[in-house]
């Protein structure tokens, strides 16, 4: 997919002409007009091409659900061993599998 831009002085088209940033010299992106001598820059328009691969927010990506888990759901001690409802043993089942998840065991 091509990108295409006409001369803004003599009308010629200079689509063959683009070139890509090259910072190493401190050249940008854009075209070259030969009849002109004119370097036309690359106003930073992007054309979208096959392949590419989505941009989006965290928000967009995760909707209205927190990024992470909340401390308060965390615990880094296991919950007492006679009382199964003690929240705490979720959080630290949580705790661990996000350990295991960083290498840790």
């Amino acid at each position: 997919m091509s990108r295409s831009c006409e001369c803004p002085k003599c009308g010629a088209d200079v689509s063959d002409t683009y070139e890509g940033e090259d910072y190493s010299c401190g050249i940008t992106a854009g075209w070259f007009c030969g009849a002109c001598d004119l370097g036309i820059g690359d106003d930073g328009h992007y054309e979208p091409m096959e392949g590419d691969v989505p941009i989006m927010t965290a928000k967009e990506f995760r909707g209205g659900r927190p990024l992470g888990t909340p401390l308060s759901e965390l615990s880094s001690q296991p919950g007492d061993p006679k009382n199964l409802s003690d929240p705490r043993h979720a959080g630290y089942a949580e705790f661990c599998r996000i350990a295991r998840s960083w290498g840790y065991d």
